[in-house]
């Protein structure tokens, strides 16, 4: 009579230690993706935060020309002609305007940023009292139109303003006041006519705004 065989203890089969050696390699892969997907993240978070402190590191070193000009103040802490011209350099030209009065006027042509800029500096006893910049190259993503300069009301901040209508065409800064004008990329309600934007800022808040020609 012949004896059946034992049944294997389940330890000692086959199955048992295929499933083993499969788990063993599932986990192991799973837990490489998570380290290096931590890894992949911390290093490209690393490398975001570097690339925007080296960016504002030149910034800090190298200001463009709509920052050094926002600079300059005016008023009762309006800078010397020297802290200007340290911050510009020497101006194209200085007049003064009024003979027997400590009044000039200063412009930079052609800057180095842009051949087109140019800005004026009004100075009085040695301060600044006004100012302007002309002749931005501003790129617009899209005409502005009447509809954008509607969303405007009077008392709304300055930051309001460049949020719907972006960068002016020209600043100016007069007795606390500042002017912007916009010139570029409007949409015309008469082709044969030049539109036009311009907006009064006090205290970082409209105080007038017109338009001529929007459409």
């Amino acid at each position: 009579m012949i004896e059946k065989n034992e049944k294997k203890p389940f330890y000692k089969r086959n199955w048992f230690w295929i499933t083993i050696f499969s788990i063993f390699i599932i986990v192991s892969a799973t837990t490489y993706f998570a380290n290096f997907s931590g890894y992949q993240g911390k290093a490209d978070q690393a490398s975001t935060k570097q690339s925007k402190s080296l960016t504002n590191e030149s910034t800090k070193k190298n200001p463009s020309l709509i920052q050094k000009y926002n600079s300059i103040k005016t008023g009762k802490r309006g800078f010397s002609k020297k802290a200007i011209m340290d911050l510009l350099g020497q101006p194209s030209s200085m007049q003064q305007i009024e003979a027997g009065a400590d009044l000039y006027s200063l412009t930079w042509d052609s800057t180095s940023d842009n051949n087109n800029v140019t800005i004026q500096v009004t100075v009085q006893n040695n301060k600044a009292i006004a100012k302007s910049i002309q002749g931005l190259d501003i790129d617009r993503k899209k005409l502005l139109t009447l509809d954008d300069f509607k969303q405007l009301q009077i008392g709304d901040k300055y930051n309001q303003v460049l949020d719907v209508l972006g960068d002016p065409d020209e600043y100016s800064d007069v007795d606390g006041i500042k002017t912007l004008v916009y010139e570029s990329d409007l949409a015309q309600a008469d082709p044969e006519l030049d539109a036009v934007i311009k907006i009064d800022i006090s205290n970082n808040k409209i105080i007038s705004e017109n338009q001529q020609n929007l459409k």
